[in-house]
């Protein structure tokens, strides 16, 4: 309807805005996310761009399972992939396609809610109820706040879709929308494993909203659906099994409803609320209130005979059910999807309410539905607000290290950079993500000591890797390949020349215990023997020395780790003898197919407390390939307690 003039009426105006309110709230609420910048796994899918030399990388890229068994092309792999290779490291496209798809799901709960509650602005209201109550959610902060976990909001995109096109084609029988679900459903298994309960979902919309004349055919035509997701079960576990141990195993046992018990608790109060500082009383009259208003709308639709509620908590059960068995790894952003379930009572309650019509005594009740929907809104929105300005700030700092390595790398390209001053939250936010790889920076470090610092977690990078002993640190100093810069604030500063003045009572003078014969940092250690030195790799031929600290103390060992290349290894095993200052260690054979190779010898009691030892290595058979002796490639040398 338009007006006199012309233009849109008042009342087309309002419904409008009405109707984008969902967006509007979206964007006041999680307002930081549309700039929070990488950190933790982000870094693993942006790696994925330096290995695609080819199209049949990208293929194995897009569809090698990962370790927990998952095979999701679209939500990560090729998210990363395609994104990164547009833009680059830059966040506010991958942000932005963040926000963008949260809008479409909450416009799509909103169709879903306006096709159950009639038309009209009471529909309208409803709708968007039905999508802020959903946005609102604090378990959606992690989705809204961090790349990695898009694929929380495309895989309600896709179910949502999906069920858009199911009612469309129930609505009018036309074909064509039941091919479009079909279409959606299947594309839906490269986003998140959920997608495969769709089926279930679409049949909990026919058993509890559909006519009861449709419901028979309606089963049978989504019958083929259950087919599907048999068939990508029995795939995706024969091709990516899921982990027998660790966070990511399944256990189908009584904590499976201790786990149920909390994903119920946090749909409806956040479950940060204490640890935000927030009363712990208000606490339990929000959930409480949850609780009674949820209980009071099932009781009065029981005694009206309607059965609509119950598709909310399919929803809710349906998408939660697969995540139940996961007992070890309990997470609030978890629950993105299942409170759709939520969202979508919030809103139908509300328009069904006002729907009911009017009068002084159905006020009242029609006040209660938008009373516990308040209620619920005051749990959740300062925690979404807090939690989402505490991601920003943990961002920018992972921002300000990675960008002021990128500095000091252009600066100084020939040099090593080492970090002075890596905290605890920096470690496991970034550096143990390899965050410099995707910017090709391969030599960064930490300086001595910051093992002693930081408590990682457990799955991360080992300090071995990152640490500098102090003896190299020194060398490199020494010989200018190396610079020392100090996380200070919002920028890196340049104290080589400080570390260097304090260098000799900073860093011990004496030989490691440890030398990566393929890192360059290391060559003034490894004896002339060696071929030259290669991209992170190093020859050794028939024979090869390495000097090391020697054991300090009964009972230590030294660890070999190397490489043989597997064509080698299928013509001859190769022989392996290791001495330390002329004593022999022991003798090992590598065989194909092991062409990756550990070793642990034991070292004799009279090499112990030893300032230097030179340790001998030598391989017999060798090859001559291009008039160079090759016998084969050793990796780490090291000490061990």
């Amino acid at each position: 309807m338009s007006t006199g003039t012309g233009g849109p009426s008042p009342k087309s105006v309002l419904r409008f805005v009405v109707l984008i309110s969902p967006i509007l709230f979206l964007l006041g609420l999680y307002r930081e996310g549309l700039d929070i910048w990488f950190m933790q796994d982000d870094f693993a899918w942006l790696s994925l761009l330096r290995q695609a030399n080819s199209p049949s990388d990208v293929f194995r890229i897009l569809f090698e399972p990962a370790a927990q068994g998952t095979i999701r092309p679209w939500s990560e792999r090729g998210f990363f992939l395609l994104f990164q290779y547009l833009f680059g490291l830059d966040n506010y496209p991958f942000r932005l396609m963040a926000f963008a798809t949260a809008a479409a799901d909450a416009l799509l709960i909103g169709w879903v809610i306006r096709r159950l509650t009639g038309s009209g602005m009471n529909a309208a209201v409803a709708g968007a109820v039905a999508g802020i109550a959903w946005i609102a959610n604090a378990s959606l902060v992690v989705a809204m706040t961090w790349s990695s976990a898009w694929n929380e909001l495309l895989c309600p995109f896709f179910l949502l879709t999906a069920l858009v096109c199911f009612v469309k084609f129930e609505e009018t029988g036309r074909r064509v929308f039941w091919w479009l679900q079909l279409v959606v459903f299947v594309l839906g298994f490269g986003v998140l494993e959920i997608n495969v309960v769709y089926p279930a979902i679409a049949v909990a919309w026919v058993l509890f909203v559909s006519g009861k004349e449709k419901k028979r055919l309606l089963l049978l035509a989504e019958a083929p659906l259950f087919v599907i997701s048999v068939v990508y079960f029995l795939i995706h576990r024969a091709v990516a099994p899921l982990p027998a141990t660790g966070a990511y195993a399944l256990h189908f046992d009584g904590a499976i409803f201790k786990t149920l018990a909390l994903y119920g608790k946090w749909s409806l109060l956040p479950a940060d609320w204490v640890a935000w500082k927030h009363s712990a009383l208000a606490g339990k009259v929000i959930l409480g209130t949850g609780l009674v208003g949820i209980a009071g709308l099932v009781v009065v639709e029981f005694r009206r005979g309607r059965t609509v509620a119950l598709f909310f908590a399919a929803w809710f059960l349906i998408t939660l059910g697969p995540l139940l068995p996961l007992s070890g790894h309990r997470s609030d952003y978890y629950l993105t999807i299942p409170v759709i379930g939520v969202g979508m009572l919030a809103g139908w309650s509300v328009g069904a309410a006002w729907k009911s019509g009017s009068g002084e005594g159905k006020r009242a009740w029609q006040a209660i539905p938008v009373f516990c929907v308040i209620v619920y809104l005051a749990g959740m929105v300062p925690v979404a607000r807090t939690a989402t300005a505490w991601w920003y700030v943990r961002a920018e700092a992972v921002r300000t290290l990675v960008l002021g390595v990128e500095a000091a790398h252009k600066a100084h390209p020939d040099s090593v950079i080492v970090l002075e001053g890596v905290t605890t939250e920096l470690f496991n936010n970034a550096i143990g993500h390899s965050p410099f790889y995707p910017s090709g920076i391969d030599k960064v470090y930490l300086a001595p000591g910051s093992e002693a610092k930081i408590a990682s977690a457990p799955e991360l990078a080992e300090f071995k890797d990152l640490v500098l002993e102090p003896s190299v640190l020194r060398n490199a100093l020494t010989s200018g390949r190396a610079v020392v810069y100090s996380i200070s604030g919002d920028h890196l500063r340049n104290i080589t020349e400080i570390y260097k003045r304090s260098a000799p009572d900073r860093l011990a003078d004496q030989l490691p215990s440890r030398v990566d014969i393929g890192n360059s940092l290391y060559s003034w250690l490894v004896g002339p023997e060696w071929l030259p030195l290669e991209t992170g790799f190093r020859w050794m031929p028939g024979r090869g020395t390495v000097r090391l600290h020697g054991p300090v103390s009964v009972g230590n060992k030294l660890s070999l780790d190397g490489y043989s290349p597997e064509e080698q290894l299928k013509r001859s095993p190769r022989h392996l003898t290791v001495l330390m200052d002329g004593i022999v260690l022991g003798q090992t054979q590598i065989v194909h197919p092991e062409s990756n190779f550990h070793r642990l010898f034991p070292i004799p009691e009279s090499l112990v407390g030893k300032k230097e030892v030179e340790l001998e290595i030598r391989v017999d058979p060798v090859e001559r390939i291009n008039n160079r002796e090759l016998g084969l490639i050793v990796g780490r040398i090291e000490i061990l307690p």
